[in-house]
C-alpha cells in the first residue's frame, strides 16, 4: 500500500512541478516581457525557499513522518495563493517583485516535500526490490512531468485565449492548487 499510494503521490507531485515552471516562465517572459536573465533571476527566489527547507527536511521528516510531505504541499498551496493574489491585485502594471514572497514560500514547500516523498515510499520496500522500486519512482517522475506540461498547457492557453497572460497564469495556479490538495490527501493514505 505504501508503494502504490506513494507512487501516486510522486506522480501527482511532479505533475505540479514541471507545469509550474513552464507557466511561470511563460508568464514572466511573454506576459511580463522579461528577458531570460530577468526571469531566471526571479526564479532564484523559488530556489532560495527550496534551499532553506531542503537542508532540514530529513530532520523534520524523522519527527513528523509522512506529515512533512503534507506540510510541504500546504506551504506550496500558500505560496501559489500568494502568487495568485499578487497577479490579481497588482495586474500587469505591478512590479514582478511582488511575486517573490509567493515564490519563496512555494519553493520552501517543494523543499520539504520532494526528498521525504521518495524516502517515505521506499522505506518499507524490501531491499531486494529497492532498485526496481526506485526505477518505477523515477519513471513516475518523468511521466508526471510530461503529463503536467500537457495538462497545464491546455489550462494556460485556454485562459490566454480569453483574457491574456495574467488570467492564464492565475487559471494555471488554480490547477496547481488542486494538484497540491490531491497530494495532501494522498499523503494521508500513506501508512
Amino acid at each position: 500500500r505504501a508503494f502504490v499510494v506513494g507512487l501516486a503521490g510522486q506522480l501527482v507531485f511532479w505533475i505540479g512541478q514541471a507545469s509550474f515552471f513552464l507557466v511561470l516562465a511563460l508568464y514572466l517572459q511573454s506576459g511580463r516581457v522579461l528577458d531570460a536573465l530577468g526571469a531566471g533571476l526571479l526564479f532564484t527566489a523559488y530556489g532560495a525557499g527550496y534551499l532553506l527547507t531542503s537542508m532540514t527536511a530529513g530532520r523534520i521528516a524523522r519527527r513528523l513522518g509522512r506529515q512533512v510531505i503534507a506540510m510541504g504541499a500546504l506551504l506550496m498551496v500558500v505560496g501559489l495563493a500568494l502568487l495568485g493574489a499578487a497577479v490579481i491585485i497588482g495586474g500587469d502594471s505591478a512590479s514582478v517583485r511582488w511575486l517573490i514572497p509567493g515564490l519563496v514560500v512555494d519553493g520552501a514547500g517543494m523543499g520539504l516535500a520532494v526528498a521525504p516523498l521518495a524516502s517515505t515510499v521506499l522505506a518499507r520496500m524490501h531491499p531486494e526490490y529497492a532498485g526496481s522500486a526506485s526505477g518505477v519512482l523515477s519513471t513516475a517522475l518523468h511521466i508526471g512531468n510530461a503529463l503536467g506540461v500537457a495538462l497545464i498547457g491546455i489550462v494556460f492557453y485556454h485562459g490566454l485565449a480569453g483574457a491574456g497572460y495574467g488570467a492564464a497564469f492565475t487559471h494555471s495556479l488554480v490547477f496547481l492548487l488542486a494538484i497540491a490538495a490531491v497530494l495532501i490527501a494522498l499523503t494521508q493514505a500513506l501508512p
